[in-house]
Parts: C-alpha cells; structure tokens; sequence
C-alpha cells in the first residue's frame, strides 16, 4: 500500500511541479528552440548512458542498489536550461533509463529525484546578484544531493521492500559516501557547466536560461567598468 500511495503522490509533484514552473516561467517557454531541445536530447543519452552502463549496481541483503553517475547532469541541464526544460528532460531521462535498463521495481520517486536536481541546478541562476554563482551552485548541489540521497531515498526504498534493516544499512552507506560523492560531484558539475556554458555561447546564438541569467549582469558589469575608467 504505501508503495501505491508514494510512487501516486511522487508523479502528482512532478506534474505539479511542471505545471507551478510553466505557469511561473511562460515566457522561457516561448524560447525553447529546436537547438535547446537537441543538446537536451544529447545530455539525456549521456545521463542515461552514465547512470546504467557506465554506473553500476551490487546486490545487497538480497536487494539491488544502483549507483548512478549521470544524476549531475540534470542538475546542469537545469543550469543551462532552466526549470521547465530541466524537468521535462528529468522525466525524459527516467523513462528512457527505466525503458532499456530495468534493474528492480520501478518507482516515481526516482524520476522525482531528478527533477529535484534540475529545479535547484536552475534556481541558482534566481538570485538577484549572480556573483559567488559557483559557490551557490555548490550549495544547491549538496542540498540536492543531501534531500534526494538521506530522505527521498529513504522513503522510496521502504516502500518498495518495507525492510527496515534494509533500509537503514543503505543509509549508513550513503552517509559513509558521501563527502567522497560530493567531492566527486561538485567539481566536475561545476567544470561541465562550465565547459558547456562557454561552448554553446561562444558559438551558437542560443538565448538560453544562464546565458539570460548570467551573461547580461555581467555584461552590465564590464559597461560600469568601462564608464568609471578617466580619459587620458
């Protein structure tokens, strides 16, 4: 029952959340083009492709637990794309990964994990100030990573073995991991956004999230620069 009742109330937030994002966010909508979509199409298949093949899963007191790699990318699809495109590429991922890759009962609560990653990898581009933004993607990372990994997990692997010994040796587990995970992840999330970030507006004219977000402040901030220098 409470397997029902959680993967029913996990895939009422996600259309929830789509929904509050889309209506919040309309106007981003309008600028979703055909080159967003496809380097989303591209970073979906890479997350697919690092979560379960270059991942990799261990049976544990007869369960399996998967360790995905490709979760960081949603939250920089988030970064890059914002929230709406963010979550629709979540639950693209999720259902792609379940489709060819089925290892264990499946459960919305996963795709909510990722969806979750998108909105707080976007949300670091709502700031007012967009200075320290490193540092503040960081931060959102590793509330994240901390939420999905020690509650939401938590939550979603009672409900599908209802195992409390189960479920507390993964938690210990998590915990033993996870200033090696997080010193793994923030790093290469912040050095692929990075990358990407200077890739896709270095050489595309792409109006996207960050680029909006981002760019323009400082942007702004090179023209006051530029206005306080005193002619020789």
């Amino acid at each position: 029952m409470l397997y029902i009742i959680t993967n029913i109330l996990s895939a009422l937030t996600i259309i929830t959340l789509l929904g509050v994002f889309s209506l919040i966010y309309r106007q981003e909508i309008k600028k979703i083009s055909i080159l967003s979509i496809t380097i989303c199409s591209v970073l979906i298949a890479l997350s697919v492709i690092l979560t379960n093949f270059v991942g990799y899963s261990f049976i544990f007191f007869g369960a399996t637990i998967t360790i995905a790699l490709g979760n960081f990318i949603l939250f920089i699809i988030g970064m890059l794309f914002g929230p709406v495109l963010g979550i629709i590429s979540a639950i693209a991922t999720d259902s792609l990964g379940s489709l060819i890759f089925i290892n264990g009962p499946y459960h919305n609560g996963f795709m909510f994990n990722l969806v979750l990653y998108a909105i707080l990898g976007a949300l670091t581009f709502c700031y007012k100030t967009q200075k320290y933004w490193a540092l503040k993607a960081s931060i959102h990372y590793i509330v994240s990573f901390v939420l999905i990994s020690f509650f939401f997990n938590t939550i979603w692997i009672y409900s599908i073995y209802e195992n409390v010994g189960f479920t507390a040796a993964t938690f210990i587990i998590k915990l033993i991991k996870f200033p090696i995970s997080i010193s793994i992840y923030i790093p290469i999330t912040l050095s692929s956004f990075s990358l990407m970030y200077f890739l896709i507006n270095n050489n595309t004219s792409l109006d996207f999230w960050s680029k909006r977000k981002y760019l323009i402040n400082i942007v702004r901030i090179k023209k006051v620069k530029k206005s306080q220098k005193t002619p020789e």
